[in-house]
């Protein structure tokens, strides 16, 4: 026991002495210019960052990207060689949302645009219309969030302006004047007090309703008697008890926004409330506000789709997103826009991300080695992985590189035995990466995995040299170890990833590149780390504790 304790206090003070040695060597004059370094990298970077907001009104908010949505109405019919008609919404540009790039492709058809009382129509008509004709609408949307707060103290006018007594009538679907509805508003203390108050009990009532989609439409009344509803069946429920309650509202048809093919919109309401028409969404629990993946298309009570009878109709929604800078930051961008650069080359911002958090990755690196002594494969690999991992997410990551790598590893082992030379060895491990790759992708698709299927996003050589890194610390320092480095490169690609995948910090660096010259100074400070790593004060926790050595 005396023997282990005293090999380990050897062990700490070789470690100190070596520490030591390293900082005499250095020289005083060393030290004094790499704090010179540091200290002026600190100051250049804060100047050029003052000097952006103070002269030249950089905002650092207006840095933080926007999300543009891509969106194409894609139609499929069978004409049969006769005369037919298509007509749905389009979106408009409001205060909420700007619609651009539109596009239209429809070689069997005449297209035409027109404004529908507060909406826009698209109607598609063609003769001789064939089998298997397509009409695709594309066009991009940015959103902003909506949120307002209603004034608790604000009473249910008397009268409305005559622009919206229409809408505190009854309609087919929406049975204001039933008196089950009556009812229901006195059961719910919805047919009193101010307007915040009613609403928000009509808001609850509502929302907890279970959700069932039907097929077709649920009117008012059917959504209170089954007590549940899809989104058009809450939403004229909201309408008719909120009009029963004396304040306008009306339904808004849309979509919820997001990446991917869908054969769903979305219905939600609007309730006029001081002038403005305030938004409400029952289903998903949204009380006077939005967020910024509801694309508006038309307001009422309406088909989202009429056509031709009798043409096998088939439609679905195609959304794509991509970062993109938000208006504000196109202009204080111009000088040096990398980011206009990338667009124009199209290239997608991630990439432009990666490449400017490169540098963020490998310092969280360096801390993990020099100050916490955590083993890797080098100092570049881990932060490579973590710009890749951002395809599959993290855990897919974790799980696709540690396969990978040990199967690839074992293959190598039963290469050893044909006596190959380097290059065909590393010929055939190439090719055996690439086949894992394709082999994990495709149990991600059989599995339902879908983040596993992006292993193959990983870049080839880097993988490559991963598993030769692992091959290399197995034949001379033994498996353990080398099962030891993967597990830290591991969780330093986890680090890396959870840092670089920041969007902010991503933004920050577009608006601010000199942010990069604070990362070179943290690296150029830890550049002379002569300290106890963490790892060895838990190694040597029995030496270091206060009697631990005698």
């Amino acid at each position: 026991m005396n023997n282990g304790a005293e090999r380990e206090k050897g062990a700490v003070a070789g470690a100190v002495s070596a520490a030591g040695g390293v900082q005499s060597r250095s020289g005083r004059g060393g030290d004094r210019l790499r704090r010179w370094v540091v200290a002026g990298l600190v100051v250049l970077a804060a100047a050029i960052a003052a000097f952006k907001i103070v002269a030249l009104d950089y905002r650092p908010l207006d840095a933080l990207p926007r999300v543009l949505y891509r969106v194409s109405f894609e139609m499929r019919l069978d004409g049969m060689g006769r005369e037919i008609s298509v007509r749905t919404f389009l979106p408009a540009s409001t205060d909420t949302q700007v619609v651009s790039e539109e596009e239209d492709a429809a070689p069997a058809f005449h297209f035409s645009a027109e404004p529908s009382g507060g909406d826009r129509t698209g109607r598609w008509v063609g003769s001789d219309v064939p089998r298997g004709a397509a009409i695709r609408h594309s066009f991009s949307v940015m959103l902003r969030p909506v949120r307002y707060e209603l004034d608790p103290g604000l009473a249910v006018p008397l009268a409305y302006p005559p622009s919206v007594t229409r809408y505190l009538r009854p309609e087919d679907a929406i049975q204001v004047d039933a008196p089950e509805i009556e009812a229901a508003l006195g059961r719910l203390g919805a047919d009193r007090g101010t307007v915040a108050h009613r609403l928000r009990a009509v808001f609850d009532a509502v929302h907890v309703m279970g959700w069932r989609p039907y097929k077709g439409e649920t009117d008012a009344l059917t959504a209170l008697r089954l007590g549940e509803a899809s989104c058009n069946g809450k939403g004229r429920l909201f309408v008719a008890l909120a009009r029963a309650a004396g304040i306008p509202a009306r339904l808004v048809g849309g979509l919820i926004l997001e990446s991917g093919s869908k054969r769903t919109s979305h219905q939600w309401t609007e309730a006029w409330v001081a002038g403005h028409w305030v938004p409400f969404c029952p289903t998903n629990g949204h009380f006077a506000s939005l967020p910024d993946r509801y694309l508006t298309l038309y307001h009422g009570d309406e088909v989202l789709f009429r056509h031709t009878a009798d043409i096998n109709f088939d439609w679905r929604f195609v959304t794509t997103a991509s970062m993109v800078p938000s208006p504000a930051a196109r202009a204080w961008m111009a000088p040096v826009n990398v980011w206009g650069l990338f667009e124009r080359l199209g290239l997608p911002f991630s990439l432009l991300g990666a490449l400017l958090l490169l540098p963020f990755g490998a310092l969280v690196v360096v801390v993990l080695r020099n100050v916490v002594g955590l083993p890797t494969f080098g100092v570049f690999l881990p932060a490579l992985l973590a710009a890749a991992a951002s395809g599959t997410g993290a855990a897919w990551a974790v799980g696709g590189v540690s396969l990978l790598v040990l199967a690839t590893a074992g293959a190598r082992a039963l290469l050893e035995r044909l006596h190959l030379l380097r290059a065909p060895m590393l010929a055939v491990l190439l090719a055996v990466v690439t086949t894992t790759m394709l082999l994990l992708s495709l149990a991600g698709e059989q599995l339902g995995a879908w983040g596993l299927t992006k292993i193959v996003l990983f870049p080839i050589v880097v993988m490559a040299i991963t598993v030769e890194r692992f091959h290399l610390v197995a034949v001379e320092r033994g498996i353990g170890t080398a099962l030891g480095e993967l597990g830290g490169t591991v969780v330093a690609m986890l680090a890396c990833y959870v840092v670089m995948s920041s969007l902010a910090l991503q933004a920050l660096l577009i608006g601010f590149p000199e942010v990069l010259l604070l990362v070179i100074a943290a690296d150029i400070y830890l550049g002379r780390w002569v300290g106890v790593r963490l790892i060895e004060y838990v190694r040597f926790r029995r030496v270091l504790a206060p009697g631990g050595v005698r």
